[in-house]
């Protein structure tokens, strides 16, 4: 889908091709580096541990595509800008001896990270990432949502989040859209699109604000 030009350029959303896992997951590392979640379970202070962080995204993206995870992508050009995640209703669960041989593959280097995560800050944050009892069923999680950072502000996170929606909304067996933020300030912009509170959860030092977005009867 195609979308009128920002500041620079024409945005293109289309599905995240398998070859640009790694370039998707550099991108959501830095992206998400600051962000509330991170800062407290990943120890992200040296160039080594934010390349192990990255490369364990690229694992976790290539699981979310294994399991039916629609990945897009938003590009300027020839340029990826944007990510984002989203679990259907109803995901295919991976057979365990394919995720096996993927995490073997991939050991040597990601064995580190278990160095670099804040175990005990991550248990203690584990209550804000609870979904509400009163989400409604049959839903589509948006699982992330990341922009580059020397383009956020243009607009590019609507785009994605558009293209989200309509494919969403076409969906008739659908309840509608839910996501989870961590950052205040981020409720304000999916408010503007439609998303109402459902809940906000404490965990530690982490507030995680849960929302959702009905499907347009």
């Amino acid at each position: 889908m195609v979308y009128p030009a920002t500041r620079r350029q024409t945005i293109h959303v289309q599905n995240l091709p398998a070859d640009s896992l790694t370039c998707a997951a550099a991108l959501i590392a830095a992206s998400f580096r600051h962000e509330g979640f991170t800062r407290h379970t990943h120890n992200l202070s040296t160039p080594a541990r934010q390349q192990r962080f990255a490369e364990a995204g690229a694992l976790r993206l290539w699981l979310n595509q294994a399991s039916g995870h629609q990945l897009l992508a938003a590009n300027q050009g020839e340029r990826l800008v944007g990510v984002a995640v989203v679990k259907p209703p109803t995901a295919r669960s991976v057979p365990w001896f394919t995720l096996l041989w993927a995490v073997v593959r991939r050991a040597p280097r990601l064995l580190p990270i278990l160095g670099d995560l804040r175990w005990r800050q991550a248990w203690r944050i584990r209550p804000a990432l609870q979904p509400p009892a009163t989400l409604p069923p049959a839903a589509y999680t948006l699982d992330l949502l990341a922009v580059a950072l020397d383009v956020q502000g243009q607009g590019i996170g609507r785009r994605l989040l558009e293209h989200i929606h309509a494919h969403c909304d076409h969906d008739h067996n659908a309840s509608g859209i839910y996501l989870y933020t961590g950052d205040e300030q981020n409720t304000q912009i999916y408010q503007r699109c439609g998303y109402t509170m459902l809940q906000v959860n404490q965990g530690g030092p982490l507030t995680v604000w849960h929302m959702f977005r009905p499907r347009p009867a």
